[in-house]
């Protein structure tokens, strides 16, 4: 046998000898009212799945027919009558998940595709394998290349694979969905094995319902626990203990009370998890009493249900309180604990600290690219003023690693979701916590072939990785962003006008299409402030009125092209008929987004990409100086980067214009940016300067270190500096871990240039290290340095 993770392949399934095996005119064959419910739900998606991509109906029989293609859905103590089950078609024994798909050939023209799984949402996932293999166009479905034998023998290597689909107003899909719409996604993410969805009720009947919304959120999610239990798929629930006012004692009876209605309105419950934080603010000696008489009111209920709690967003002595907690009381009524965004310790520290009675999952944010758990780093600016927060954001190969960096720590996750921006990415987690050494090209093969293309599969496949690759590196001049537009217009292009009413296509399309209007903006843009700031620069030759009457008028001129234009229109369509095919709020006026951080990427798609406004701003306050100070003011103005004969700049944020940042352990062994430094953007205004809105930025206690080499040793030096961020921190700047430069400030709003002198004994050996410390505040952000010779002109 060949071993691939943990499925099993059977070496001569495929190759010489192989064949196309003919499904077209296949029958389902179940054990029948015999067979578990999620059997026959196997049985059901298959008939449907199938009728969707091929037209084609596969009807589901209780008796087997001879002569017709045959896909049988079994368990081994379940198999339909008239058939035995072969030895080789039994799924694999240590998993009561495992499956097994054996082919049989009793006639070349009425093959017989065995589907056993080891209880019923097994099936499931059998049944999810072969769409994922089969190919389909209209009036076909075929394997190719297989051989009789088994084709593979699989189980989960992690217990917990799920996602969260919430029903409320915040995310930027799900609450537009009706139950259909929820059953069909909840079919796609099963086809990837997860077997867990995680989601966000409503904690009173009267809870209202927003404009979009199809039911009461109380009321679908009774529906949703009931689907989920149709296909015998563990629900989880997300519980913030958000109601309560903030700072005002919690209303514990009110609270218990209120749970125990949600508690008894759902007719399945497997786990509830309870964050600490982000949201949900309470203090521990208040969150475990609660979180106790929570788990009485659940297991009243739902007496195997599990209670599950995250110490997120809790302060040094709140985490030193939650490990001592469960150390000395070891509470029975806790299943676990959940690693998710905003816990300062790292994965491996919680699961050091936490007692190993207690299993752990993770709760990864997969939706967000920036100010977020697993930001893309060193993303292009331009890319993070209009994409913003929470775009179409495919990342397989960044998700694939996460994944792996930390999954021995936990017993598997949910992933953390706002709308189906981040499809992709669940299907890589859904693999990789199925089988860790899956390769995720050939995930993505079949992610393609399974949703939008058998025909085109491996173009798709190509073009998602090419759309992870698009943001990667400096955007200006990048020849990336057009080659993967070109490959997506051919693939737009020839699926034609039933193809392009598929969601996941539109989504791809948009991507590229998107991301290239960013670049060409950049271009135009970029270039206007470069002509712009030429001009200053002979501001002293040419006056200093005509000077800045001659920069206006080229940062007035329109920004555009037709081909701009164009890219613009054809990205408004698609958003349309993202909204209309899916649900997707690209937009808060047109489509109900919740905010423009919220996937609202047609309403920031014009954000400025140059300091055009705060260049006229400028202009506008040093118009207002005497005439004598105006020209050289507004040399200096197109001089801003400049550090001088001798000096350094450093634009902290841009990952492109930041050589004396110390990055620390780096993206590929600190994702979350724990103990390394990252570009951050954030605390921007239209009319700040673009330096300002990015920052290197660093959390918790990690400090935030330069590195300068090749200093003149009898030179004296001062720093300017300009700090901002949405963090509001407050900072102490020491030289070479010895020599304070400053001591606990913060910055000014509007930003502004600091100035400081550097001791000489600072640099007398030639080199200088910064490092700010932070005192207030999650952590350290600075977004502009210069190092200036003593004696350089300001």
């Amino acid at each position: 046998m060949g071993e691939v993770g943990n499925a099993q392949f059977d070496e001569t399934s495929k190759g010489v000898g192989s064949m196309d095996v003919d499904f077209s005119r296949a029958v389902v064959l179940s054990a029948g009212s015999a067979a578990h419910r999620a059997e026959r739900k196997a049985a059901q998606m298959l008939r449907d799945e199938v009728k969707r991509r091929t037209g084609l109906t596969w009807q589901i029989v209780e008796s087997p027919r001879d002569g017709t293609p045959t896909v049988v859905v079994a368990h081994p103590q379940r198999v339909p009558a008239g058939l035995h089950l072969p030895r080789q078609a039994e799924p694999p024994a240590d998993s009561a998940e495992g499956y097994t798909l054996y082919l049989e050939m009793p006639s070349p023209r009425s093959p017989r595709l065995w589907l056993v799984g080891n209880c019923g949402r097994a099936a499931l996932f059998a049944a999810g394998q072969l769409l994922r293999w089969l190919h389909t166009e209209r009036g076909r479905a075929r394997l190719p290349n297989r051989q009789p034998g088994r084709l593979i023998s699989t189980s989960a290597r992690f217990p917990i694979r799920g996602h969260q689909l919430g029903y409320r107003s915040l995310p930027n899909t799900y609450d537009a969905w009706n139950v259909a719409q929820y059953e069909q996604y909840i079919r796609d993410l099963l086809v990837f094995g997860a077997n867990s969805i995680e989601l966000i009720p409503a904690l009173r009947p009267d809870e209202p319902r927003t404009s979009i919304m199809p039911l009461s959120p109380w009321e679908m999610n009774i529906r949703l626990s009931s689907l989920l239990d149709e296909y015998d798929l563990d629900v989880w629930v997300w519980l913030p203990n958000t109601d309560t006012p903030s700072g005002q004692p919690a209303d514990i009876p009110q609270m218990v009370a209120d749970r125990r209605g949600l508690f008894e309105s759902m007719p399945r419950l497997d786990h509830v998890f309870v964050p600490g934080g982000d949201p949900g603010d309470m203090p521990p000696e208040e969150v475990f009493p609660l979180l106790e008489k929570m788990a009485e009111e659940l297991h009243r209920v739902h007496p195997r249900a599990g209670l599950w709690f995250s110490p997120q967003g809790f302060s040094r002595e709140r985490m030193d309180a939650f490990y001592r907690f469960l150390r000395e009381q070891q509470p029975d009524w806790l299943t676990g604990v959940v690693y998710g965004p905003w816990i300062r310790d790292r994965m491996e520290r919680v699961r050091e600290m936490v007692p190993a009675r207690y299993k752990l999952r993770r709760y990864p944010d997969i939706t967000h690219c920036v100010r977020c758990q697993y930001p893309v780093p060193e993303w292009d600016m331009a890319y993070a003023l209009t994409l913003n927060r929470e775009p179409i954001n495919p990342r397989p190969m960044a998700q694939a690693h996460i994944h792996n960096l930390f999954m021995n720590l936990a017993d598997g996750c949910i992933t953390y979701s706002e709308g189906v921006n981040d499809d992709v990415n669940k299907a890589i987690w859904s693999a990789r916590l199925w089988d860790p050494r899956c390769v995720v090209r050939n995930v993505l093969v079949e992610y393609g072939r399974v949703y939008i293309s058998s025909e085109f599969a491996e173009d798709i496949a190509e073009g998602l990785l090419a759309l992870e690759r698009n943001w990667q590196g400096v955007l200006l001049g990048n020849p990336r962003p057009r080659l993967t537009l070109n490959l997506w217009r051919h693939l737009w292009q020839a699926m034609g006008k039933e193809g392009q009413g598929n969601w996941r296509l539109q989504m791809a399309y948009f991507r590229a299409l998107y991301d290239v209007f960013v670049q060409a903006r950049l271009e135009v843009e970029s270039k206007q402030e470069q002509d712009a700031l030429r001009v200053l620069e002979q501001a002293e030759r040419l006056g200093a009125s005509q000077a800045m009457t001659q920069a206006k008028d080229i940062l007035s001129k329109t920004r555009t092209t037709a081909e701009i234009e164009a890219m613009r229109r054809e990205i408004l369509a698609l958003g349309d008929a993202l909204w209309k095919s899916i649900g997707m709020q690209m937009s808060v006026s047109r489509y109900h987004a919740d905010g423009t951080e919220r996937g609202a990427v047609l309403d920031t798609m014009d954000e400025p990409l140059n300091n055009r406004l705060w260049l006229l701003g400028e202009m506008e306050k040093i118009a207002q100086l005497p005439d004598e100070q105006q020209a050289h003011a507004l040399v200096q103005l197109a001089r801003w980067t400049e550090p001088g004969p001798g000096g350094f700049y450093d634009d902290l944020g841009n990952p492109a214009a930041e050589p004396h940042l110390i990055r620390g352990e780096g993206w590929a062994k600190d994702p979350g940016f724990l103990r390394s430094a990252q570009d951050e953007y954030g605390a921007m205004s239209r009319d700040y300067r673009l330096s300002w809105g990015s920052q290197a930025s660093t959390l918790y206690g990690t400090p935030l270190e330069m590195l300068y080499t090749g200093l003149d040793p009898n030179a004296r030096y001062r720093l300017r500096v300009v700090y901002n961020g949405r963090f509001r921190a407050m900072m102490r700047l020491v030289a070479n871990d010895s020599v304070e430069i400053h001591g606990a400030i913060g910055g000014t709003q509007p930003p502004s240039v600091m100035e400081f002198p550097i001791p000489p004994e600072a640099t007398r050996n030639g080199m200088l290290r910064l490092k700010w410390e932070l005192i207030e505040g999650r952590g350290c952000q600075v977004a502009e340095v210069w190092l200036v010779l003593e004696g350089s002109p300001d």
